[in-house]
């Protein structure tokens, strides 16, 4: 995310109310929310973020899904919610 971005301002509370309903269910996944204007720039390239917001999920060390969410957030929030019970399975 990045502070300035007014979608992912919106975006964040409910992107954190997902991460509350994935822990109530016992989800090993663990929610990050990242400030591009916070870390090193090194950091933002090498996992290829070039636009807010950016959502993505890994597992074991490896990217396996991202979203940049250009829509409405709660078609955001949706295709999070599938991405994580995939990743579950």
């Amino acid at each position: 995310m990045a502070a300035w971005c007014r979608k992912c301002i919106y975006l964040k509370p409910q992107l954190e109310k997902l991460a509350l309903e994935f822990l109530s269910l016992l989800c090993r996944a663990k929610f990050f929310c990242v400030d591009v204007n916070a870390v090193p720039h090194a950091l933002i390239k090498r996992v290829g973020v070039s636009r807010m917001p950016t959502i993505q999920l890994w597992k074991n060390k490896e990217k396996r899904a991202e979203i940049i969410g250009g829509q409405k957030a709660e078609l955001v929030v949706e295709e999070v919610r599938q991405m994580l019970q995939t990743l579950e399975k």
